[in-house]
């Protein structure tokens, strides 16, 4: 086997293994365009082939001189399949090549196919003899005639402007450029080479199969170059895919929580406004008897004390109602507070917790005033006390020579603020929990019946009053509650005392009253506790009978609760609007809080009157004075 053989074998097998892994690659999505290098593999590969034959038929020259017609058409189609592989776009389809460049790839094969028909290529009239003794060479051919000469300068050209667009392609940077250029100079070499060994000037081999891998072996690195950038950049992305699935999941298991708190606070909402109704119903009616109690002379002071602490703990169940109801909502009834007597009245109502546990001992500097709700902040304190408390008192039954100790601490903050800390000389927060306490249902005291809703009341309240609570240890042991609070604006620390947006009328003026209620003991206590205050009273136990007793009596005054089976307090206020709207704007709604969003945004008219209960009768007695009152008729006194 010659020299020349072995090259063109060996050509014929690099072209068909790059051909081959062009075709498989480009059946990936994104790497259509990898077919045209397939194609160019192809046209180079069928030329060596066609020159493994030739090198074989050294004694038939007339086959060897079609089969360099045949090369001339192979290589006319290569140089078009550079043209459309240079010019198109990362498709590779061939709308997207321009037109002048369509023209110019189908000049050399429009040339060469009917030339090579018609064996107008070579000139057979003529022969030369090769012969290399070193390579093993001894052939006849015959040389290309005049318009074979012109086809093989056409063919030429265009790989010439396929090769000057990869040469601009070079000046601007472009990735891989460099070595396609490369690979023409090289192939346009061996092709110079070729058509002096063709003329008879060089004695040597034909190097246009090797000058063919020259121009191929770029393509093949290049499509290496980029599967292996593209397995990298997969790599990367795997990684990256990988460390957003594992942040994604984290977000998810965190928003599942999250939803899962804003349910069970939901729950807790809609829990809070329907046993709050519930309770504030026959605490309302404990609260009035409890004052009845009290206006009448009692047998000793234990008597009286005893009734005064009913009274306050009944307050206090209504206000921890109202802070679960009215969680997170700021109230736009504010007044000025003086956070001293805020502590004062806290901690005189958790004394009975706290007198036997712990040693309470205050250090009070100056505070400014805040605005604030008077009975929301002595909840917001009562809860961290009663806590460190009941912790303290776990602790020293554990450790008996340790006494409990609880320091209360007013300060101003840098910035003006109001600053109050509770610290104790406690065990502390336990770490794994103190990140979430403030949160529904975190305690740290759960296997003693802490349900973990002191500290998140509190936290509503401190949010509510835009303020902060920030929970911690201290460094030589102990847990420190601290809870700062914006001082009130300077335009309103003139501000007279809120009065309920009504003035009161400093005479008594008695009223004939309609109570209005499904409640029967409640109304009991209301007929009783206004008829000792002066009033007359009706009373109904819905709001059938309500307007029943309208269309027959005059009333001053009708004060009717929300919730009632069949007419409810709302459609009661609508019924009168139509039938009687003077009565209408003497109408009291009072309630234990609101159940549906339509009762919360009818309670939150301007012109409904609310009383929310339980209430005070001094409070419910100032409400109705500031009535106005109707103007009588004979008839209507006969009426009353």
């Amino acid at each position: 086997m010659s020299v020349h053989v072995a090259v063109a074998l060996i050509a014929v097998v690099l072209q068909a293994a790059s051909a081959a892994v062009m075709f498989f690659v480009a059946r990936a999505p994104g790497w259509q365009r990898v077919r045209l290098m397939g194609g160019i593999a192809v046209t180079a590969g069928l030329y060596s082939v066609v020159d493994v034959w030739f090198s074989l038929s050294v004694h038939d020259i007339a086959l060897r001189s079609t089969l360099v017609q045949v090369n001339v058409v192979v290589a006319a189609l290569h140089a078009a399949m550079w043209v459309w592989f240079t010019f198109s776009d990362s498709t590779g389809a061939l709308r997207s090549v321009p037109r002048w460049a369509r023209a110019v790839a189908i000049v050399p094969t429009a040339l060469a196919v009917p030339a090579a028909l018609a064996d107008l290529l070579v000139d057979r009239s003529r022969e030369f003899q090769l012969f290399v003794t070193q390579l093993g060479i001894d052939e006849r051919v015959h040389p290309f005639s005049n318009l074979g000469d012109a086809t093989a300068l056409v063919v030429l050209a265009v790989l010439g402007v396929s090769m000057a667009r990869h040469i601009r392609r070079v000046r601007r940077g472009e990735k891989g450029a460099r070595g396609i250029v490369i690979g023409f100079v090289l192939f346009a070499v061996c092709i110079v080479a070729e058509a002096l060994v063709a003329s008879g000037i060089l004695k040597f081999m034909y190097l246009a199969s090797p000058g063919y891998v020259f121009i191929v072996l770029p393509l093949t690195v290049q499509l290496l170059q980029r599967i292996g950038d593209d397995a990298r950049q997969l790599q990367a992305l795997s990684a990256r895919l990988t460390v957003e699935v594992t942040e994604r999941t984290s977000e998810r298991d965190e928003a599942r929580e999250s939803l899962i708190e804003q349910q069970r606070l939901a729950a807790l909402g809609r829990l809070a406004a329907g046993v709050g109704h519930e309770i504030n119903n026959p605490l309302q009616y404990l609260m009035f008897n409890l004052e009845e109690l009290r206006g009448r002379p009692p047998r000793d002071g234990e008597e009286l004390r005893a009734i005064d602490q009913a009274l306050e703990g009944a307050d206090r169940i209504r206000r921890v109602v109202e802070s679960l109801r009215r969680y997170g909502t700021p109230s736009d009834e504010f007044t000025l507070v003086d956070l001293h007597a805020v502590l004062h009245t806290a901690l005189r109502i958790a004394s009975p917790q706290l007198r036997h546990e712990a040693m309470i001992t205050t250090s009070l500097e100056p505070v400014p005033l805040v605005r604030g709700d008077e009975g929301q902040l002595v909840q917001m304190l009562v809860n961290p006390l009663v806590n460190a408390v009941q912790t303290l008192a776990h602790h020293t039954a554990q450790a008996p020579k340790r006494a409990g100790h609880v320091l209360l601490t007013t300060r101003t903050t840098e910035n003006g603020s109001a600053e109050i800390l509770i610290q104790d000389n406690g065990p502390g927060f336990a770490p794994e929990v103190l990140p979430k306490l403030g949160e529904p249902y975190v305690t740290t005291r759960a296997k003693r019946g802490g349900t973990g809703l002191g500290l998140f009341v509190t936290h509503g309240l401190v949010t509510a009053h835009d303020g902060t609570l920030t929970l911690e240890n201290a460094p030589d042991g102990g847990a420190i509650v601290r809870i700062v609070l914006p001082p009130a604006p300077a335009h309103s620390l003139n501000e007279a005392p809120h009065d309920g947006g009504r003035a009161l009328r400093p005479d008594f003026v008695s009223r004939h009253i309609l109570v209005v209620d499904d409640e029967p003991s409640l109304v009991l206590a209301l007929e009783r506790g206004l008829t000792r205050l002066g009033h007359r009273v009706r009373t109904a136990y819905d709001g059938e009978q309500a307007l029943a007793l309208i269309d027959v009596h005059e009333f001053d005054v009708v004060l009717s609760d929300l919730m009632m089976p069949s007419i409810t307090g709302q459609v009661l206020a609508e019924v009168l609007r139509e039938r009687n709207p003077a009565l209408r704007e003497r109408l009291v709604i009072m309630t234990g809080g609101a159940v549906t969003p339509e009762d919360a945004a009818f309670l939150a008219r301007e012109d409904v009157a609310v009383v929310s209960k339980p209430v005070r009768f001094a409070q419910l007695s100032e409400t109705i004075n500031a009535l106005p009152l109707p103007v009588a008729s004979p008839a209507d006194r006969h009426k009353r």
